[in-house]
């Protein structure tokens, strides 16, 4: 058996390793936030007050919340693309007015450019296995 062939039968795996790093980053950046109400959804709020953000208090419940479940359901893979699209919208807005408009540092802005481009890697291309959507 060569590189190449073994290499391949290991592929569907793959995202399975980026579905925990992912997962992680996800309950790293925002589990605390979700989880914290008295100073997590309130103090992010406050943030995107200052920010000019619309609606502030249910925009950081909502980004909070999706990246918390969206964490749990990328360790499960399940309903692991229509997590992704919802993250991808969550970080897509996270870019554009959490970091480009406020004119903020490509390193500040890093790990919500690499939460988005998981999030893009696995709506195209599934969970892989083990997942409950692959049926492990």
């Amino acid at each position: 058996m060569n590189i190449a062939s073994t290499l391949h039968k290991l592929r569907p795996y793959a995202p399975f390793l980026l579905r925990l790093a992912f997962a992680y980053e996800l309950y790293d950046v925002a589990g605390h936030t979700a989880l914290h109400p008295t100073e997590g959804v309130p103090g992010y709020a406050e943030w995107l007050k200052s920010l000019g953000f619309p609606f502030p208090l249910v925009s950081a419940a909502l980004s909070a919340y999706a990246e918390f479940l969206g964490a749990i359901l990328m360790v499960l893979g399940f309903k692991t693309r229509w997590a992704a699209l919802a993250l991808l919208i969550n970080f897509s807005l996270a870019i554009l007015v959490a970091h480009v408009a406020i004119g903020d540092t490509y390193k500040n802005a890093m790990p919500a450019i690499n939460l988005f481009a998981m999030s893009v890697f696995l709506l195209l291309n599934g969970p892989g296995k083990p997942s409950i959507d692959e049926g492990l």
